[in-house]
């Protein structure tokens, strides 16, 4: 029987649009500095699920033509976001893709830029052991990484407390579920105290790279919090 790991095995990644994300760092980022940000994230999430050899390719699902465009530069293949109605919706719309349809899925966020790739490969040697493995983010109860043997084991519910759902669900299914907790992999950015990264992130990440330049670290350390200049 073939390993799940040495399997066909696709990432899927939604991304919205950058005009739109990150509306929770609106106190300490400007709109312009709140899409940089997400571009930066996202090259960094690419450019580690690239370095995946378990993984046979990339999909990336948005309506956002610069998203499409630093996707492309990595070789994934773009799923229009048609409907551009949330990250459920569009994964619904991935899933659906003809590359997907016998394989593995390793389902990301577009924020988790300090994901290293032996984090993500040890969420796909999981499947070896389970159908459905998560990875639990580390602050809100969302969810990080949701892979399966197959696109249809269930669907996902992305989402603040998406966690303790997704495991609802794979019991509800008869699956069993296994979890892989990891620093990078869990550090998601959603609202200002996640701009302070961990310190096993590397300083050659882009989104490092732009939040040292922002002063991120040193403007959340003061008292009131402003928005950076």
């Amino acid at each position: 029987m073939m390993q799940a790991n040495a399997a066909h095995n696709w990432a899927i990644v939604p991304v919205k649009q950058l005009s739109r994300a990150k509306q929770r760092l609106s106190p300490v980022l400007s709109g312009e500095q709140r899409v940089a940000l997400a571009k930066a994230m996202l090259h960094d999430v690419l450019a580690a699920l690239t370095a995946v050899p378990e993984l046979s390719g990339i999909l990336v699902v948005t309506g956002d033509a610069a998203a499409a465009r630093l996707a492309a530069r990595f070789g994934a293949r773009v799923v229009d976001d048609v409907m551009e109605a949330g990250i459920n919706h569009a994964l619904q719309q991935a899933l659906r893709a003809s590359e997907v349809s016998s394989a593995g899925v390793l389902i990301v966020p577009a924020d988790i830029p300090f994901v290293t790739p032996a984090e993500l490969q040890a969420v796909v040697a999981e499947l070896d052991h389970a159908p459905i493995v998560l990875t639990p983010a580390s602050s809100d109860g969302g969810t990080n990484a949701l892979a399966m043997r197959r696109r249809d084991l269930m669907t996902p519910c992305f989402g603040r407390d998406s966690f303790m759902r997704h495991q609802a669900l794979a019991r509800s299914s008869g699956h069993a579920c296994s979890i892989v907790r990891a620093e990078g992999l869990g550090h998601d950015i959603d609202d200002p105290g996640d701009l302070m990264w961990p310190v096993m992130a590397s300083s050659s990440l882009q989104t490092v790279q732009l939040l040292t330049e922002l002063r991120a670290g040193a403007r959340l350390a003061m008292p009131s919090i402003g928005r950076l200049a």
